[in-house]
């Protein structure tokens, strides 16, 4: 997820910034923590990671947690859950999807290696008088160029529904990835729908990530600004990555 990158946004935290479910392994030049844009590439089988953060926008905040793991080559399932506050109308969401990115998708080119995936998943929010619903459902196209060491380009495309009105919108997320370093990278991207009204404005942010164990555990911050609100979404989290949960055949 990083989730996120919200497959299925529910309205509350589209008011916090249109944040998408976007959950994926954190890896130089690949997305994950801290980007909401979606990488076409999974956790290793039987690895697994766990990301958190905290939100906030003017006078909303939130923390998420949002675990995922590979289950098998080229699949990955990515869960989050996100405790808002205030609490007043929602007492939590959650979100649950997987990704497949089959290797056999993969192209190289002039440009550099180019992976392609898919991703689909449910959003949830547990209302504060009554208990869990789901609020809607995603599919998003993954693609990846990994031009060099240095420099990775990552693209998302597909339709998301909101359960509530029926409506489907056309997502479009973009994200530039530079490593100027082992110990870090930096992060620039826009995410986008054709249903503004309903999914939020285009939110454009920027942020890094700065390794404390290299490829391991990393802190994040991230700052950002949707089209038409004037409230700057801030974030700070950290990653944990490459646990391992069981062991697979060779």
């Amino acid at each position: 997820m990083k989730l996120n990158q919200r497959l299925a946004p529910s309205r509350s935290m589209t008011m916090m910034a249109g944040l998408a479910l976007t959950l994926a392994a954190a890896i130089p030049a690949q997305a994950g923590r801290p980007l909401s844009s979606d990488d076409a590439g999974t956790a290793d089988p039987g690895s697994c990671q766990l990301e958190g953060w905290g939100e906030k926008a003017g006078s909303n905040r939130a923390l998420v947690l949002a675990p995922a793991c590979g289950i098998a080559e080229g699949w990955e399932i990515d869960l989050d859950y996100s405790h808002p506050h205030p609490r007043d109308e929602i007492r939590g969401e959650a979100g649950f999807a997987i990704k497949w990115v089959p290797k056999s998708w993969g192209l190289l080119t002039a440009a550099g290696q180019i992976n392609f995936g898919l991703k689909v998943g449910a959003g949830y929010e547990h209302p504060s008088n009554a208990g869990w619903r789901r609020t809607g459902q995603g599919l998003l196209g993954l693609a990846t160029l990994v031009v060099n060491e240095d420099f990775a380009l990552h693209a998302n495309l597909g339709p998301q529904q909101d359960r509530a009105s029926g409506q489907t919108a056309t997502a479009l997320n973009l994200a530039l990835v530079w490593v100027p370093s082992p110990m870090g990278l930096l992060f620039a991207e826009l995410l986008s729908n054709d249903r503004r009204s309903l999914f939020g404005g285009t939110q454009r942010t920027v942020g890094g990530l700065w390794w404390l164990t290299p490829e391991k555990f990393g802190l994040s911050m991230t700052v950002g600004q949707q089209a038409g609100r004037s409230e700057t979404l801030w974030t700070l989290g950290f990653g944990w990555y490459g646990l391992n949960a069981w062991t697979t055949s060779p």
